[in-house]
């Protein structure tokens, strides 16, 4: 008797590789995003909140959503939001590459930043 087939034996191993190599994958990914994070977020800073309003809206497609708090005495009013906001989002939203590109393209930095913040970022 064979109880492979009868339990789906093959069919469960092949369940059991595609998850792992799905949270193989998730772990490369946290990997690289702890890796890039501190990059990311020092690139960022050199970011006016102009620059990062419109880096927002130009790659992800969206501007942050408007929050807003009930004032007991005014009622309720939009919050603003501050540099970072945008920061925090970004770090989440982008790839190291992506911020750098842009960065680069927008002439928001210059190679030379680029490769000092790196250079600081190893050591």
């Amino acid at each position: 008797m064979d109880f492979r087939r009868i339990f789906g034996g093959d069919k469960h191993r092949e369940q059991l590789d595609a998850i792992s190599k799905i949270k193989q994958e998730f772990e490369k990914e946290d990997k690289i995003f702890e890796k890039e994070l501190p990059s990311k977020y020092n690139l960022l800073q050199e970011f006016e909140i102009n620059d990062l309003r419109n880096l927002c809206v130009e790659t992800t497609g969206q501007e942050l959503p408007v929050e807003y708090y009930n004032d007991p005495k005014y009622g309720r009013t939009e919050i603003t939001h501050v540099k970072e906001d945008y920061v925090q989002f970004l770090v989440d939203e982008l790839i190291l590459s992506k911020i750098i590109s842009y960065a680069l393209k927008k002439k928001i930095v210059s190679k030379e930043v680029l490769k000092k913040s790196s250079n600081s970022v190893r050591k």
